[in-house]
């Protein structure tokens, strides 16, 4: 994505100030695709809307090599000074998107219990040393990890093993070692699901959740590994799709400035990116407008949005769902409802945190991809961690 130096200034005539919108708009969403190269419509789009980066899921991905030939090619349509952010969800166990030959590594949880049986933290940054080699090796510079929430509800149908554990301190101490981890191989570490989606009942995938905890209970809870998260140098955190009576009666954290603005930039002091969880999830779409969620998640003080799509596993095809926010977000910003320069400064944000901490463009060496992916001494790594958590 250009700079913004680069890009066509506003202009009394409709076309550019188009234009203008659509790259400012575009620069704000990390999108999801179909199919496993770059066909000429991804290219098309790449051009009209100058995204922020673009979400794999399974439908993406076929082999390491192909992997890499993807991220080489989305480099490509990109300046060598701002690459694009390519990301996934590889958190270990059930929400993995690249399987073998990549290396499986256990869900969140045994990570979490290897470090309550033993004291130690060598298996948990070893796993995580593992993630990152393996992502960046085939381009990857966004992991969707760790998981910042607390398994605090048995009844939880969507976070479970995807948690380091059941409390606050385990958590964050699993967590901040595997920040630090990720960013020092310059992999970019998004935290999730801000401010904690471990005592939920039911999926925002499909509706609502609401946590009814009073605020001195998500403060004892929910808060402390966000805190640690920062602390650490996170560069992101996604926001979740819940509602916190507590914290704003009336929007889900994503829509909610009390919650983003006020709490993660103001209490926790927060300045890295805020990326919403996937917009197409039912508890934010389908409840309200496109341009209602635009308007209130900029509002809010989100910085990036999640297209993606693709249904939970993402092999379903892409939907209309990131278009439309697009073109909302496109047209808010032409009409000056939003104004341009909070565009800009989340323009700058992104700018900032990627020349912070993720790599350059990587070369395409198909013999190298190969040879970095599911090695022996990684698989070594998660061997060891069943061995430890008493899996095996």
């Amino acid at each position: 994505m250009p700079g913004l130096s680069q890009l066509p200034a506003p202009s009394r005539a409709p076309g550019l100030v188009a234009m203008h919108a659509q790259h400012l708009a575009g620069g704000c969403f990390i999108l999801g695709f179909d199919g496993v190269a770059v066909d000429a419509a991804l290219a098309e789009t790449i051009r009209r809307w100058r995204p922020a980066g673009f979400i794999l899921f399974r439908r993406n991905i076929a082999t390491p090599g192909q992997v890499a030939r993807l991220c080489a090619d989305l480099h490509r349509h990109y300046p060598a000074d701002e690459p694009p952010l390519i990301s996934v969800d590889q958190e270990g166990g059930r929400v993995a998107r690249l399987r073998a030959p990549f290396t499986e590594l256990p869900a969140a949880r045994v990570l979490g219990r290897v470090y309550a049986l033993t004291g130690s933290l060598e298996l948990v940054r070893a796993a995580a040393a593992v993630t990152a080699a393996e992502l960046t090796s085939v381009g990857i510079n966004v992991n969707y990890a760790p998981v910042l929430d607390v398994d605090s509800n048995p009844a939880n149908p969507i976070i479970g093993d995807r948690a380091y554990g059941p409390t606050p301190a385990l958590v964050s101490t699993v967590a901040s070692a595997i920040i630090a981890v990720y960013q020092a191989h310059g992999l970019l570490a998004c935290g999730k699901h801000f401010p904690g989606h471990g005592d939920t009942a039911v999926d925002s995938h499909q509706t609502l959740p609401i946590v009814p905890r009073e605020h001195e209970s998500l403060e004892d809870i929910e808060l402390p590994p966000f805190h640690a998260a920062v602390a650490a140098g996170v560069g992101a955190i996604m926001t979740a799709h819940v509602l916190y009576p507590a914290l704003d009666p009336d929007w889900p954290a994503t829509l909610s400035p009390p919650i983003l603005t006020g709490l993660l930039r103001g209490q926790l002091g927060f300045d890295g990116l805020i990326v919403t969880d996937n917009m197409e999830m039912r508890g934010v779409w389908g409840r309200w407008s496109a341009a209602e969620l635009t308007r209130r998640a900029v509002g809010a003080g989100c910085d990036l949005f999640i297209g993606g799509g693709g249904g939970l596993d993402g092999r379903r095809p892409q939907t209309h769902i990131q278009f439309a926010l697009m073109e909302a977000l496109a047209a808010q910003i032409a009409a000056k409802e939003i104004p341009a320069a909070a565009v800009e400064t989340a323009l700058e944000r992104i700018r900032r945190v990627k020349a912070a901490i993720i790599g350059r463009r990587p070369r395409l060496d198909a013999a190298a991809v190969d040879a970095a992916i599911g090695t022996a001494a990684h698989q070594a790594v998660a061997a060891a961690l069943r061995r430890a958590a008493g899996l095996v």
